[in-house]
């Protein structure tokens, strides 16, 4: 059950990263985001209404989780434009480097780290700044662009899952915290919408392409709890880090992205990192 749910997730976090570049090339970041953000909304709201789950509400938590929901929208804003304008198989790499933010976020804390998890972030850097180096010296400025964009969702998402698992969770559920994200989420993006005044809808094709990466996206927060309630936890977060690599060889084998051979081998390595991050 373990290994089946996390590699479901990866699978599916995977494809929702390959999938949000093509939609951010076609549709623009701000309103691929807004509406797959609104899809999943809908869904989740869906599943709270049938399945409610009561929890202690406090203004505190309340403003730390919209706090984290803030920062994962940032994240997720910084790694649809790393997708629309680089290659996906080095920027989901780069992007899944979230878990060395925490970890250092959760050393600062006052929690203290072992010499395994220090070599952990070591690899993870090495990794980091071997897939950075250009492919050739004409690298345009897009490809720069993108992995700028990649390390900042890196450290977004570091910033947020680590509010989120320090304070948001405990409080209000995993359940509930990702309703006030998507909701959160909603709320800035459809101002940003109506400020701009950007409210055309696409077509039916882009939309159901927006439709998948939501769908995507909750079978994998899913598969992840399922396995995690039912299985290893351990196990099933270690595979589901496997989704870089997803994103990575479905950029490869559909849109023939090709690395060079240090950049393959920065790639590798930041998998190996992020997999012994969850070990440690």
């Amino acid at each position: 059950m373990s290994i089946l749910m996390g590699l479901l997730s990866a699978l599916c976090w995977g494809s929702t990263d390959f999938i949000a570049g093509a939609a951010s090339r076609k549709n623009g970041v701000v309103k691929t985001l807004f509406l797959s953000q609104t899809f999943g909304l809908l869904i989740l709201s869906a599943f709270l209404l049938k399945n409610f789950i009561p929890f202690e509400l406090s203004y505190l938590s309340l403003a730390i989780c919209i706090t984290a929901s803030i920062f994962n929208l940032l994240a997720m804003l910084f790694l649809l434009k790393a997708l629309s304008i680089g290659k996906a198989s080095i920027v989901a790499p780069i992007a899944s480097l979230y878990g060395a933010v925490t970890t250092i976020l959760a050393l600062l804390s006052g929690k203290p780290l072992t010499t395994f998890t220090l070599l952990s972030l070591a690899v993870c850097v090495i990794g980091a700044c071997l897939t950075s180096i250009p492919e050739t010296k004409r690298e345009n400025k897009n490809s720069a662009s993108s992995i700028i964009c990649a390390f900042l969702s890196a450290v977004m998402f570091g910033l947020g899952f680590w509010l989120q698992g320090q304070y948001a969770v405990h409080a209000l559920g995993v359940i509930n915290s990702l309703w006030v994200y998507y909701f959160t989420a909603f709320i800035i993006l459809f101002s940003f919408s109506i400020i701009k005044k950007d409210v055309t809808i696409p077509s039916v094709s882009n939309l159901m392409l927006i439709f998948s990466i939501s769908i995507f996206s909750l079978i994998g927060f899913a598969s992840l709890a399922y396995g995690s309630k039912f299985g290893s936890v351990a196990i099933v977060t270690v595979l589901s880090s496997l989704a870089s690599g997803v994103t990575a060889l479905l950029a490869f084998v559909i849109r023939g992205e090709r690395l060079s051979k240090i950049q393959f081998a920065g790639l590798l390595i930041i998998i190996s990192g992020v997999i012994l991050l969850k070990l440690s």
